[in-house]
């Protein structure tokens, strides 16, 4: 019973902080800050040492990736990966990947500038408009972080509500190029 309480209780403590992350969603003004501030609070809030994104480049959201470049805080924490590859890599799930054996394969997603010392990885795909067009991804130095089997939920709300803020972006990105 004691584990039982220990698992609500934690998953309790995980949502008080999503629901912290989440209440800024409104207040940022485009994709790049978005990002400049999403990744910096994920990272802040649940102590995770390695924080990034990757982003498929055959997408139809080439826009984004020249954003994101453009910032000096992302590009630290930006991969730029081809779709085929990223999707052999996390398949077509739409929900969080964990992982915790056998990382060579994931080692992909890294930002090309960093190595990450990593033995765990969590990657939760960004979805827009139905379209995977890549992940934010979280890495620890303890093997015990994500593991497969974990519940994902908390995180695949999260990533949800960042996707559907960056469609929100992206629509009035396309509206505004028509004008």
């Amino acid at each position: 019973m004691d584990e039982h309480a220990d698992i609500l209780k934690t998953n309790e403590e995980i949502a008080k902080k999503i629901n912290k992350i989440e209440k800024h969603l409104p207040s940022f003004l485009n994709a790049k800050d978005l990002f400049e501030k999403i990744l910096l609070q994920i990272q802040e809030e649940f102590s995770i040492p390695f924080v990034w994104i990757s982003v498929a480049a055959e997408t139809s959201f080439a826009s984004l990736i020249q954003q994101l470049r453009s910032s000096h805080i992302i590009k630290e924490r930006l991969n730029i990966i081809d779709r085929a590859t990223f999707l052999n890599i996390i398949g077509e799930s739409t929900t969080p990947v964990l992982v915790n054996n056998d990382l060579r394969p994931f080692y992909k997603l890294l930002p090309r500038k960093k190595k990450f010392f990593i033995k765990s990885i969590a990657i939760a795909p960004i979805i827009v408009n139905g379209e995977i067009i890549g992940s934010i991804n979280l890495g620890d130095f303890s093997n015990l972080r994500y593991q497969p089997g974990m519940d994902t939920g908390l995180l695949e709300k999260l990533v949800g509500n960042v996707s559907s803020c960056l469609s929100n972006f992206m629509t009035c990105e396309k509206e505004a190029s028509k004008q």
